[in-house]
């Protein structure tokens, strides 16, 4: 082979070495996020109406709250028996620092706001007090408009030790859908 000669292997080889290299990079974080989320991660499906998605994605470390993502936490023991034992999932609408005020009987941080509803103030339901979101805390909103959630003093703030899981929706069909795809 002369100088002038070009041989394609050896121009080939370097490029192959670093698809392999690049391959193997993205099997290893591939395995490791799979791994991670077999671990720490759960499917959680919502047979209610107190939330627009049929599922969610939670992971249950790191907890990381952040504005629009969803938290699980206990039920308040205050609510009636029917849902004691289980999970609340709702909306992230206060962060540390943000402002809670009442608007025309409503609660409202950040401009999204809750009005109570007159069944559970009958009962004695307290709306939420005004003032600032504490370190550590959270302000939760469920997306149905009867939901039981921070605007009541009951479940008031959240605190981030209470939570158990954070996460996103999933596209997870209802089971109403699933039960007719099965007739």
């Amino acid at each position: 082979m002369t100088s002038e000669t070009l041989d394609y292997a050896d121009v080939a080889r370097p490029a192959i070495a670093l698809w392999r290299k690049v391959l193997a990079g993205v099997v290893a974080v591939v395995t490791v996020v799979g791994f991670y989320l077999l671990s720490a991660g759960t499917l959680v499906l919502n047979g209610t109406t107190s939330l627009p998605h049929n599922g969610y994605a939670m992971v249950s470390w790191p907890i990381v709250p952040w504005k629009g993502g969803y938290v699980a936490f206990d039920a308040p023991s205050v609510v009636d028996a029917r849902f004691r034992g289980l999970t609340f999932i709702k909306r992230v609408v206060g962060m540390p620092g943000d402002e809670i005020v009442w608007r025309d009987g409503a609660v409202c941080v950040a401009d999204d706001c809750r009005d109570l509803l007159p069944s559970l103030a009958e009962k004695g339901f307290a709306g939420l007090p005004e003032g600032r979101v504490p370190d550590n805390m959270y302000v939760v909103f469920g997306d149905a408009p009867d939901s039981l959630d921070s605007r009541y003093a009951v479940v008031g703030l959240v605190r981030k030790d209470q939570i158990t899981a954070v996460g996103l929706p999933a596209p997870v069909p209802h089971w109403t859908e699933v039960q007719a795809w099965l007739k």
